[in-house]
Formats: C-alpha cells, sequence, structure tokens
C-alpha cells in the first residue's frame, strides 16, 4: 500500500484484518497449526473473526481460561 493515509478508518480495518486473514491461510498451508487443535480452533476463530459478513464474533468473549490469561492488552 502507498499511502495508507489515504484510506479512512474503515478502509484500514479491512485492510489489517486481510492481512491477518492471509497470514493464517499461509500458516495453515505450511502446516504449523495442522498437529495442534487448539491452534486449529484459534486460526478457525481469526478466520470467522476477519468475515465482516459473518456476525457470529460480534457475540464472543475474551478467553477466561487461567492459560490464555496473558498481559496482551
Amino acid at each position: 500500500m502507498e499511502n495508507p493515509n489515504q484510506l479512512n478508518r474503515v478502509q484500514q480495518l479491512e485492510h489489517r484484518l486481510a492481512m491477518v486473514l492471509e497470514d493464517i491461510k499461509m500458516l495453515r498451508r505450511y502446516n504449523f497449526v495442522s498437529q495442534d487443535r487448539g491452534a486449529q480452533e484459534m486460526c478457525n476463530n481469526i478466520e470467522i473473526a476477519c468475515d465482516l459478513k459473518d456476525n457470529e464474533s460480534l457475540r464472543w468473549t475474551k478467553y477466561k481460561h487461567e492459560y490464555f490469561l496473558l498481559d496482551i492488552d
């Protein structure tokens, strides 16, 4: 992208989501997550969340399990 400042906020977010989705698809292609069921589920969730036509992820909450309670904010 030559000049990201020309994009409005929504266009910037859509572009960022498209880049995340592309990376997830590449991870799947290279089988980095094929052996780990938890990683597969997280990749599925990311793909669903990146699909702006699908409202499923709008009902989700943050992970509650202590394994996932990382300081990521």
